[in-house]
């Protein structure tokens, strides 16, 4: 045994019934999902890269119903994506932006206004896979882990040229602390500085996304070149919504009265409150009628009902 390898402490073989022990290296316990400190480094990098899975996106940019204003502005991103090299070479834009190969995009709004939807359509529109680091992958209980894991993601998105869109990124890129005065603390801090600094060396595309924009620590907001707001749709993007998130099977029987009603009783609801109301409407006529049932408009008005009184009694949008 080298001076240098850790003491692994032997226990005796448990009871039947009794507790499995666990790991013990030079006197401490390890703590379940920890790195245990004779893991090699590769090995240590492998299961890091392995929390983040590369997916095919699904998502449409014709499928995402947004106001011009904020369709033209994704478009624009894109081009710039697309024509890097005519807009930093020809156009000479690298001479006075030298970061300039850095896209990232923040999509910001009320919940269920179709941010997730617009960052898979981007990656579609884009030919390009996505990762999802959601915030629960990334963040971990032990001091330290939550740096690794932002390292981590960046090189998987690097390795294989995905998208890398981060969802409740509030959480992430959130102002850093002036006031440290234990350790979670500090790892705060650091975890923000490793994220400002992968984001400086990443040529990728990272889209963001939150709820609670105003919470950005004002370094992230300047690099990010685009901050695109997604609102609550209005009259007409209510009835493209309501006419997308009901399919062509879906017992309905609506008039063009009954369609115009729907439209103006979900008058400050979201894309994600009448896709809620389609499946629950869908499932009151078929516990009412079984298979053979008609999805009235009596069905869409006890959904929207019942979606706006849990707005109201269990959490605020």
């Amino acid at each position: 045994m080298g001076a240098q390898d850790p003491v692994i402490e032997d226990s005796p073989a448990p009871l039947e019934g009794s507790p499995v022990p666990r790991p013990v290296a030079g006197g401490r316990v390890i703590p379940p999902g920890r790195a245990s400190p004779w893991e090699a480094p590769e090995a240590e990098l492998a299961r890091r890269l392995a929390l983040f899975i590369v997916e095919t996106p699904q998502r449409q940019f014709k499928d995402l119903i947004l106001p011009e204003a904020t369709s033209l502005h994704l478009r624009s991103l894109l081009t710039k994506i697309r024509h890097h090299r005519v807009l930093y070479e020809d156009f000479g834009l690298g001479e006075v932006d030298p970061h300039g190969g850095r896209t990232a995009i923040n999509l910001y709004g009320p919940p269920g206004t179709g941010k997730t939807f617009a960052a898979e359509a981007i990656a579609h529109e884009l030919g390009l896979g996505i990762i999802r680091a959601n915030y629960a992958e990334i963040e971990s209980k032990f001091v330290g882990e939550t740096a690794k894991n932002i390292r981590a993601a960046f090189q998987r998105a690097k390795d294989t040229g995905a998208l890398l869109f981060f969802d409740e990124a509030d959480s992430i890129l959130g102002r850093r602390l002036s006031n440290v005065t234990q350790s979670t603390d500090h790892a705060v801090n650091v975890s923000r500085s490793v994220m400002l600094l992968e984001l400086d060396h990443f040529a990728g595309v990272v889209v963001f996304a939150t709820n609670l924009a105003s919470n950005y620590d004002t370094a992230f907001v300047r690099r990010i070149i685009g901050h695109i707001e997604m609102p609550l749709p209005d009259a007409a993007g209510r009835r493209r919504l309501w006419r997308y998130h009901i399919p062509a099977r879906l017992p309905v029987h609506l008039s063009e009265a009954d369609w115009e009603s729907l439209v103006i009783e979900t008058d400050g609801l979201a894309g994600g409150d009448i896709l809620n109301s389609v499946v629950f409407a869908a499932s009151l006529a078929l516990e009412r009628e079984g298979p053979g049932c008609r999805i009235t408009l009596a069905d869409f008005e006890a959904a929207i009902a019942a979606g706006r009184r849990a707005r109201e009694e269990v959490g605020r949008a």
